[in-house]
């Protein structure tokens, strides 16, 4: 039971970090996208791995499957973000 309350304060925990993030970062930046995509990975594992009946096999699967979209969308973000800064800094040298 231990292990079932540390996942619950662990996303919620997260799920305000990410709120934070939200509202704080230009998510028009590929940068900002990308901080508030892996966020968003991460509360819905944790979410997922509730162990028990916390979650339901129906809601974890759509839980891993947003998860798995939101990693992707943090790879695009983050390789779009990281051209930018090369390309900053060949510009600047």
């Amino acid at each position: 039971m231990a292990e079932t309350g540390h996942n619950v304060r662990a996303a919620d925990v997260l799920a305000d970090v990410l709120a934070e993030v939200r509202e704080r970062v230009d998510r028009r930046e590929a940068l900002g996208e990308a901080q508030v995509a892996v966020l968003e990975a991460a509360v819905n594992i944790v979410r997922a791995g509730q162990p028990g009946f916390e979650v339901m096999p129906v809601e974890r699967s759509e839980l891993v499957r947003e998860a798995l979209g939101a990693v992707r969308a943090a790879t695009v973000a983050t390789g779009v973000a990281l051209t930018y800064v090369h390309r900053t800094a060949r510009v600047l040298t």
